[in-house]
């Protein structure tokens, strides 16, 4: 009956040294590019919004573009909202937004004024 108490003790001990050690690791940044690797933790993100329109709508749309690429729609269901947070975004790059307003009849307005944000690195 020993023998699990020992092995529980042992168990013990070995998770409380790798806590330990990776507290530590993670305190020099050593763990950084591994954590970057395992899950999406982007820590950029832009959040646009903008003025309700005048007459009925249903919704809204956003668009994005690059220097390198055409508008790509951001939002395949119609926004209600006047608030949009693209957490797709990358560091040290420069985007342009864009809104289209929906009316009941699923008929899109055209593009509103566009804006440029650049996202730091």
């Amino acid at each position: 009956m020993r023998k699990p108490l020992y092995i529980a003790a042992a168990m013990r001990a070995f998770f409380l040294f790798s806590l330990v050690v990776l507290s530590l690791l993670a305190g020099c940044q050593k763990l950084h590019g591994l954590f970057a690797r395992l899950g999406p933790g982007n820590p950029h993100s832009v959040t646009i919004g903008w003025s309700p329109s005048k007459s009925p709508v249903t919704g809204y749309y956003v668009y994005r573009e690059t220097q390198f690429s055409g508008p790509i729609k951001l939002t395949p269901q119609i926004i209600v909202g006047t608030q949009y947070v693209d957490k797709s975004v990358e560091a040290g790059h420069n985007y342009s937004y864009f809104v289209t307003s929906v009316d009941s009849r699923g008929l899109e307005s055209k593009p509103s004024d566009k804006i440029s944000v650049a996202v730091p690195q």
